[in-house]
């Protein structure tokens, strides 16, 4: 068999060298069965790939596009009334309280408190005013709109809670993955975070908005790492940083999306409505994909693995003789049980994969308790909100654009070192309070061109990671290594909202 591969390299060769333009040619070992590798099949099908082909591995990490809708639709939906907000009287209490004293007019609402039992506490509830907004606010309807009490430390838990269900997701997913499939473990998930979300249209209590962001985060985390996992085992070594380049090109503009629905909606009852719509509508997908020949591999199914290879290949120009092939893949999966003890007996067996996965955890931790801590922040960061959404918008699209080149151009070890020392040092510069005009500062324009550095260091450790873990592994280690990241998500914003007072944001 490999002659007859150099052979055919050798052919391929001088028939380009005698007509240029000739860019395609039939494979001698294609149809006429054989020994062949999955990676050999996948690269076959590239080769004679069709714009359909294209378009379905494109298409399968458009749930990317529905992650920042469902993680930051609470930045938008949760807006607190600012200093200066108009307001009026609705209760008789308030309107007592300002006639006994009209100088409280003119005061902000959240700064009227009273000392009960030690305790700091509002004088004047949500319930007993009418604000002048032009949106609606969970924030103003459930009491969380003033940072007196722990209002704060609630209001935050419902950011965070997000990835603790995320996390959840994926612990659950790294085990299903690898032993149902990535396709129905990502219809699953798919499920679930609609649901969740649309039950956010009829929510009108704190604990209930609380149980929806958990399923939130357990649906979507699963849904997008499951379809982010079965294009990587889709698509050839080479062109993997495009496919994570494609993917982490559609999440940074899934933030306009976000801030479009947070800005045109004005109740914040159908923000999540919305939503859920868009989950749906980009996570269609799901339900339609081909499950990864890969999969079945591990799973000693050389039926279905080779069932998939032939509805991957009705999208190409190409036929494969699948009766009288081997797939050489087969024979090794042969030769292990599958199942999550043995993936754990692995990481102990193989120094070398536990140093891998710990440190791909610890990498994932620290990134994305930075990149979710600014990124709940913006409407603190920068003059409004929803130019805050778009502008790291911008910088994601660059990061992500110019760290497909970087780590092309000096690797993937090296690309991540030079991106984290270019966060550092912007976050530093941004500690000194300096004004940059009437409403940006330092801090803003810093933390913009930081979390440039952040982002495109995610993009590179989402990449990093599905290589180096091995097929039959590649579920549990992708799941371990973003399960570490949604701790440090959910840390992120409590560190960012409640630790103010005592250190500073950068």
């Amino acid at each position: 068999w490999y002659q007859r591969r150099v052979r055919a390299d050798e052919d391929r060769n001088h028939m380009l060298d005698d007509n240029p333009k000739v860019t395609s040619e039939k494979s001698p070992f294609v149809e006429e069965g054989g020994v062949m590798t999955t990676d050999d099949l996948i690269e076959e099908l590239f080769r004679h790939r069709t714009w359909k082909f294209n378009l379905l591995i494109m298409s399968l990490t458009l749930s990317c596009l529905a992650g920042p809708p469902s993680v930051y639709v609470v930045s938008f939906a949760g807006i607190n009334p600012k200093p200066g907000t108009n307001w009026t009287c609705r209760s008789e209490a308030c309107k007592d309280l300002i006639e006994a004293n009209s100088s409280l007019k003119m005061e902000f609402p959240c700064e009227i408190t009273k000392e009960v039992d030690g305790k700091t506490e509002l004088v004047l509830k949500s319930s007993d005013i009418e604000w002048e907004m032009t949106h609606s606010s969970f924030a103003v309807d459930l009491d969380l709109n003033c940072a007196v009490g722990a209002t704060q430390e609630l209001k935050t838990l419902l950011s965070s809670i997000y990835f603790a269900g995320a996390l959840t997701g994926l612990i659950i997913g790294g085990f299903l993955y690898d032993h149902i499939g990535r396709k129905k473990t990502s219809m699953l998930g798919c499920f679930i975070a609609v649901m969740g979300t649309f039950l956010g249209a009829f929510c009108h209590n704190y604990y209930f908005l609380l149980a929806i962001r958990f399923l939130q985060g357990f649906g979507c985390r699963i849904v997008i790492t499951g379809m982010f996992i079965l294009t990587i085992e889709l698509v050839p070594l080479k062109y993997r940083n495009t496919a994570n380049f494609w993917a982490q090109l559609l999440w940074a503009a899934g933030y306009p999306i976000a801030a479009g629905v947070g800005y045109l909606i004005k109740d914040w009852n159908y923000m999540f409505l919305a939503t859920s719509i868009v989950l749906l509508v980009f996570n269609m997908q799901v339900f339609f994909c081909i499950e990864s020949p890969r999969f079945y591999l591990i799973k000693n199914d050389e039926k279905s693995a080779k069932k998939s290879i032939e509805a991957l290949a009705a999208f190409t120009t190409t036929k494969f003789d699948l009766e009288n092939m081997v797939l050489e893949d087969l024979g090794k999966a042969q030769k292990r049980k599958q199942s999550f003890w043995q993936q754990m007996i692995d990481l102990c067996s193989y120094p070398s994969l536990l140093a891998e996965t710990l440190i791909q955890m610890f990498l994932w931790f620290v990134i994305a308790m930075s990149y979710y801590g600014f990124n709940f922040g913006w409407g603190s960061i920068v003059p409004n909100i929803y130019l805050g959404y778009l502008l790291s918008s911008v910088g994601q699209l660059i990061a992500v654009s110019t760290a497909v080149s970087i780590i092309d151009r000096i690797g993937r070890r090296r690309a991540m070192i030079l991106m984290f020392i270019g966060a550092v040092i912007f976050y530093l510069i941004a500690i000194p309070e300096v004004k940059l005009g009437k409403e940006w500062t330092l801090e803003s324009v810093c933390c913009l061109i930081g979390v440039i550095f952040v982002s495109a260091s995610f993009s590179g450790v989402y990449l990093w990671t599905a290589e180096l873990a091995p097929t039959s592994h590649r579920g549990f280690v992708f799941s371990m290594s973003s399960s570490s990241a949604r701790v440090g998500s959910f840390l992120g914003p409590y560190i960012f909202n409640n630790l103010a007072p005592v250190t500073h944001k950068a």
